[in-house]
């Protein structure tokens, strides 16, 4: 009975993409509110649906619409993006506690991924389901609010949650970097605090940056030089500016 109902609801939030609970309580009066709950948090830890404040998203649409956005910018400096994602896993061990961030970079990363004992951490939709196609990693994915433009949960749960979490390597990318004061940036102020989350619980902190992001402007600072310990660049990547980061101390790869 509790599988078909659990189906059942899983349906009508695939049919409608995002409900509220009250909603849930309209569809199936027969639930009391503590099971419809229940049902929900079943749901999540079965990756089908998300739970957000006050309802819940369905995981099958939202990565519909991740897929398409996707598409268009993983086009862009290919090459580039896989030349970083091969030398990035050499970088990380099975049995270790990983964060992924979001991007298409780190996408990249998460494919090349072995099929091995890792424990997966992320806020981004797309990063969870491309390491769930794997059958020995395990995924915890970030709860929080939902950001329709590329999926990632952001927010004071997603942060809050940060805090409980002992991360041995963050695997992060940047939408911009700034050459002069050594910033990494991004576009978004709540995108940015969950970086900066991450990145002061991290033991390790690998940052992946392909060539077209050098002296990008984009607004919020979440990082500088002095937060991360590896730089993985792409061989486009100016030879001036890597000799700098590495006087630094900074590894360059």
């Amino acid at each position: 009975m509790m599988k078909e109902r659990l189906r059942e609801i899983k349906e009508f939030i695939d049919k409608k993409g995002k409900v509220s609970f009250h909603e849930l309580e309209i569809a199936f009066p027969g639930v009391s509110t503590m099971t419809l709950r229940r049902d929900l948090i079943k749901l999540e830890e079965k990756n089908a649906v998300l739970r957000v404040s006050g309802g819940a998203i369905s995981v099958d649409s939202v990565l519909k619409a991740k897929e398409a956005d996707f598409a268009e910018r993983v086009i862009y400096n290919t090459a580039e993006k896989l030349e970083i994602a091969e030398k990035a896993i050499s970088l990380v061990e099975p049995k270790c506690c990983i964060f992924i961030d979001s991007g298409s970079t780190t996408t990249y990363f998460a494919r090349a991924l072995p099929d091995d004992n890792y424990c997966i951490l992320t806020n981004a939709l797309n990063i969870a389901e491309t390491v769930l196609r794997k059958e020995k990693p395990t995924v915890a994915l970030l709860g929080g609010d939902v950001k329709k433009n590329n999926f990632i949960t952001v927010g004071k749960s997603c942060t809050d949650f940060i805090e409980q979490l002992n991360i041995q390597t963050a695997v992060m990318t940047s939408t911009g970097f700034k050459t002069e004061t050594g910033a990494f940036t991004c576009g978004s102020q709540s995108e940015a605090e969950v970086k900066k989350r991450v990145i002061e619980k991290a033991t390790n902190v690998i940052m992946l940056l392909d060539s077209s992001k050098v002296d990008k402007n984009t607004p919020y600072t979440f990082a500088t030089l002095g937060d991360i310990d590896t730089m993985v660049v792409d061989s486009n990547f100016p030879q001036e500016i890597k000799e700098k980061i590495q006087e630094g101390g900074i590894i360059v790869l």
